[in-house]
């Protein structure tokens, strides 16, 4: 499982960078740039009747047809490169059934890992899972802006379909993922309806789940399209430059994931999450002001950090405070949250357009910070859960 996350994330994060770069030089639009951000996630609109379909159609099947999909995808790029058809909007279309893929692919992995490890694991286990992730967002960033520059976009994707191949392989190779359904509600609606009261009445839950979508909202488009409009219009770096500002924020969350880990018994892991969520918000202002190529990376590193420490936690908790008949109508609602993420990214490239990324990142660092206070004063028990 782990080594199929890491192939997995590899090829995305090489995605993110090579896409990225080819919609902002062919359009020069940070706005541009936030809409294709927006539509990598696309499946968190539809992400609760995913976790219901998880339930009722069997894991294994869901997570080997997940994989499947972001190989087809890949290869429909890779297509279009050689025929010389890669545009824009091809680009748009084939961010909307990735994130699409995304979503399921989150959500069944989610429900797969309280199955395959006990109770007593669950938090190193969701520590050990981010910190593979961490490290992919050093190397694929990094490597897919090396190989963009250096072989173009045609030869990158091939290698991007070796990894989708090697990550569906290692689905096949995961002991113990159950491919029985779970007996719900006749109807999907039901079922919907019945994760949305399960939430509601357990307002520590309903907490995380506005604090997921907090950070979703304010947090999330520094790395997935200001950090790209910085690099090019502030800095004036190339593509390899970008990797290298993605590769250190992701080298800083995989400390604080590390960290996380070590510290199995945490006691606090409700006031880690929050810490971990202001200071990255914090960080986020200090970035604001950061126009020197250098000078940025140990900022980047430091909100890698705080990121991991709001993450991890609160993946953590989901898991541990979800039964298991509900969990994957839960995780289903977790990544509705993520619907603050596309919301976001526009929101950000709009300003960034009209005004410049450095306010953009000004508002959203201190919206952020203002709905985090907010939250806390909502929900304190946020604060006392381990």
């Amino acid at each position: 499982m782990w080594l199929g996350d890491l192939t997995l994330s590899i090829a995305e994060f090489m995605e993110i960078v090579i896409l990225s770069w080819y919609v902002l030089g062919e359009t020069e639009s940070p706005l541009i740039l936030g809409v294709f951000a927006a539509l990598r996630f696309t499946g968190t609109v539809v992400a609760p009747f995913f976790g219901v379909i998880v339930d009722r159609l069997g894991r294994r099947h869901i997570y080997i047809f997940a994989r499947s999909s972001f190989v087809v995808l890949s290869c429909s790029v890779l297509v279009l490169t050689i025929f010389d058809l890669l545009n824009v909007i091809a680009v748009l279309v084939v961010a909307a059934l990735v994130g699409l893929s995304r979503s399921l692919d989150m959500i069944v992995r989610q429900s797969v890992l309280p199955v395959i490890v006990s109770s007593s694991q669950l938090q190193n286990s969701v520590a050990l899972l981010r910190t593979g992730r961490d490290i992919t967002q050093i190397i694929g960033p990094v490597l897919g802006g090396v190989l963009l520059e250096a072989i173009g976009i045609g030869k990158s994707y091939i290698i991007i379909i070796i990894f989708h191949l090697l990550s569906l392989m290692f689905v096949f190779l995961i002991p113990g993922v159950p491919n029985t359904t779970i007996k719900t509600a006749q109807s999907i609606f039901e079922n919907l309806k019945g994760g949305f009261s399960y939430v509601r009445v357990n307002p520590f839950l309903f907490g995380l789940l506005v604090v997921a979508f907090i950070v979703n909202l304010t947090a999330f488009p520094l790395n997935n399209t200001l950090l790209a409009v910085i690099a090019r219009q502030v800095m004036e770096i190339d593509a390899a430059g970008l990797g290298w500002l993605m590769g250190t924020y992701s080298a800083g969350a995989l400390l604080g994931s590390l960290i996380i880990g070590y510290f199995s018994t945490m006691e606090k892991a409700g006031k880690a999450m929050i810490i971990g969520s202001i200071l990255w918000h914090i960080g986020i202002l200090i970035m604001a002001y950061m126009q020197w190529f250098f000078i940025s990376l140990p900022v980047l590193f430091f909100i890698g950090i705080s990121q991991s420490f709001a993450m991890v936690t609160m993946a953590m908790m989901l898991l541990k405070y979800t039964s298991e008949e509900m969990r994957g109508r839960v995780l289903g609602l977790r990544q509705l949250a993520v619907y603050g993420l596309p919301v976001g990214v526009l929101i950000s490239g709009f300003i960034a357009e009209n005004a410049d990324a450095s306010l953009a990142l000004i508002f959203n660092g201190i919206l952020g910070l203002f709905i985090l206070v907010l939250a806390i004063f909502k929900w304190p028990e946020m604060l006392h859960k381990r």
